[in-house]
């Protein structure tokens, strides 16, 4: 049953949507502003450092070029998007403090800005890397198809993350150079270089454990195996992403009040 207070909620963020139109348009068109090159940087940046990447470790695993970029893109695609969206998302509130303070707005519209702005800039990275595949003769098939899929849950759990972090970083600040230094670890404990099987001991346990884990095996499935990832691993991504968002917006509704008084 809903509550009034679910319907206010969601129906300020509804009439609020020109503004969270605003906040994405902002963010994306300022953040290349007066560059030679613009927006293309978006593009640019990620497969630079996925290129060079591929190339090193290729190397040191001593693994066909071909093979692992299409293995190491399908994974860094992901994770390229959940890490901004996370460490981002922190600075969300005290970034837009005086738009906060000078006029009311759900506040949910600065961490979901984050979110929405950051996909359509994976979005456009993903379509790169399709192509990129497609030059190298990289096998795709009709599995492709699924991603848009995997994009909505990896969306709803970064930002059932997100939620979390922007408004406990508005307590602590701190949490800003946390996050940094969390992700970093995070990366490495997920199987982004490496085969999800191939650590196994300790370490191993520990990977399985990596809740982003299932959401890189959702684009690496279609797009590195062509074909598409198996029920268990849709099912633990699906309910992840649920309780994520579930979590993330009893937090945030939980402290979003005090928000303006924090900054």
């Amino acid at each position: 049953m809903i509550k009034a207070d679910d319907r206010s909620f969601f129906g300020e963020l509804f009439n609020s949507r020109n503004v969270l139109q605003q906040l994405v348009a902002q963010q994306l068109i300022l953040r290349y502003r007066r560059t030679a090159l613009g927006y293309l940087w978006t593009l640019i940046n990620p497969l630079l450092m996925m290129s060079v990447m591929a190339v090193v470790f290729s190397a040191l695993f001593k693994a066909d070029l071909k093979t692992f970029t299409v293995f190491l893109f399908a994974g860094m695609i992901p994770w390229n998007f959940f890490n901004s969206a996370v460490t981002q998302s922190g600075s969300s509130f005290i970034n837009n403090e005086g738009l906060i303070k000078k006029i009311y707005l759900p506040k949910i519209v600065f961490p979901l800005s984050v979110a929405v702005a950051l996909v359509i800039d994976s979005v456009l990275s993903f379509l790169a890397l399709f192509a990129i595949i497609i030059l190298i003769g990289g096998s795709l098939s009709w599995a492709v198809l699924f991603t848009p899929i995997a994009y909505l849950l990896l969306f709803l759990f970064a930002l059932g993350i997100s939620l979390i972090v922007s408004i406990t970083t508005v307590f602590f600040r701190d949490l800003q150079h946390v996050i940094l230094i969390a992700m970093q670890g995070l990366f490495f404990l997920t199987p982004i270089l490496y085969q999800h099987d191939a650590l196994v001991g300790r370490v191993g346990w520990v990977v399985g454990l990596n809740p982003v884990v299932p959401f890189i095996e959702l684009f690496r499935a279609p797009l590195y195996m062509a074909t598409l990832p198996s029920a268990g691993v849709i099912m633990h991504a699906t309910v992840l992403a649920c309780l994520a968002m579930a979590v993330g917006l009893v937090v945030f509704r939980r402290h979003e009040k005090k928000i303006v008084f924090r900054l």
